[in-house]
């Protein structure tokens, strides 16, 4: 090698190191450090991203999709559940605080976590469908659907013809800013990524179950057992034999038409019920929800009130202070005196 050749670099060297090649990964199965709840990688996030069948593991199988909800709409959180594992995770619109915008925000922070962003919408009217879509949500999760004619006009105002009508447009995330081909090819990809779910919670939505899971361009429904629980009037009461029964019956029903299902529920008896009745899209936990239970323990670590040898050793201390400036001469036991009055203090802090 020659001298010049020493002293300058190749252009490659030169690059910042995040530019540089990387080594390969070593492989997932050899890998001794590789830890055993594996986070979500670069890979992971292509694979959540295109067009595969999110409901299939990397080897065609079929798989649970695990998620939890952002409540909050913080997108730090958002893409945290995703880099914890969680295959995705819902945002929250019904009840919570999230306009389209931040919605958006956060669909690119679950997929920077490699995860899928779910939207449950208001309700089902036009717009609330087609911008979830537009900013990017994979699934679309519509509240109180009672009838098969309601679960049509879901699919009508979420699919592009022929299964719907959904409005034209190539310039959104929904549609990959356009990147992905011309119409139709890019409608019909767009059809492939997105997944709308109808949510059960009535004694109405029940009785239509079967009519509802007919509906083609319906990817399943999706249990909301507290209001259901009302409908049954056993409120609030998620572990009752009579809601854990028709939750099962109605997950049974779905999976029997071909059709997903999915629940929000915390750990406990009706989410192992409806795990083992077929449910494969699960929300089990979420950050307001974890957060309150947690906080309230840490709350409790440190007392609100000083314990009572702690204030007698304050006393304990003035008094040696006082003490000690009566032993040092008269000066120093005028200027202790001054300080405990509070007459050498600034007006302003008095």
């Amino acid at each position: 090698m020659s001298s010049s050749s020493a002293n300058h670099p190749s252009a490659a060297a030169r690059l910042p190191a995040v530019f540089r090649e990387l080594p390969a990964p070593a492989d997932a199965d050899t890998d001794p450090q590789r830890p055993l709840s594996q986070p979500h990688t670069a890979a992971t996030a292509s694979a959540a991203n295109g067009t595969a069948d999110i409901f299939l593991d990397n080897a065609g199988r079929p798989r649970v999709l695990r998620g939890v909800c952002v409540y909050s709409a913080a997108p730090r959180l958002a893409e945290l559940a995703a880099r914890v594992g969680f295959e995705t995770v819902w945002i929250e619109m019904e009840h919570g605080p999230a306009d389209y915008a931040l919605v958006e925000t956060l669909c690119v922070s679950i997929e920077a976590g490699g995860g899928i962003p779910a939207v449950r919408v208001p309700d089902g009217q036009r717009h609330h469908v087609l911008r979830a879509l537009e900013v990017g949500a994979r699934i679309v999760i519509v509240p109180m659907v009672n009838t098969p004619e309601q679960a049509r006009q879901v699919v009508e105002f979420g699919k592009f013809p022929p299964l719907g009508s959904r409005g034209y447009n190539v310039r959104s995330r929904g549609v990959e800013y356009g990147l992905g081909g011309r119409p139709p090819a890019l409608f019909a990809r767009a059809d492939e990524r997105t997944h709308l779910f109808a949510q059960i919670e009535t004694l109405e939505a029940v009785a239509n179950l079967h009519e509802i899971c007919r509906v083609e361009g319906l990817s399943g429904i999706f249990i909301g057992p507290g209001d259901l629980s009302a409908s049954l009037g056993v409120v609030g009461r998620l572990d009752s034999e009579a809601i854990i029964q028709v939750v099962q019956d109605a997950i049974g029903a779905a999976r029997g038409a071909g059709k997903h299902a999915g629940i929000l529920v915390t750990p406990g008896r009706l989410l192992d019920a409806a795990l083992e009745a077929g449910a494969d899209l699960v929300y089990y936990g979420g950050d307001v929800t974890e957060l309150s239970v947690a906080w309230q323990s840490l709350l409790q670590r440190v007392p609100a009130l000083a314990s009572a040898g702690a204030a007698t050793r304050q006393v304990a201390d003035g008094h040696d202070a006082a003490a000690n400036g009566d032993a040092q001469g008269p000066a120093a036991s005028a200027a202790f005196s001054q300080l405990a009055t509070g007459s050498t203090l600034p007006k302003a802090v008095r």
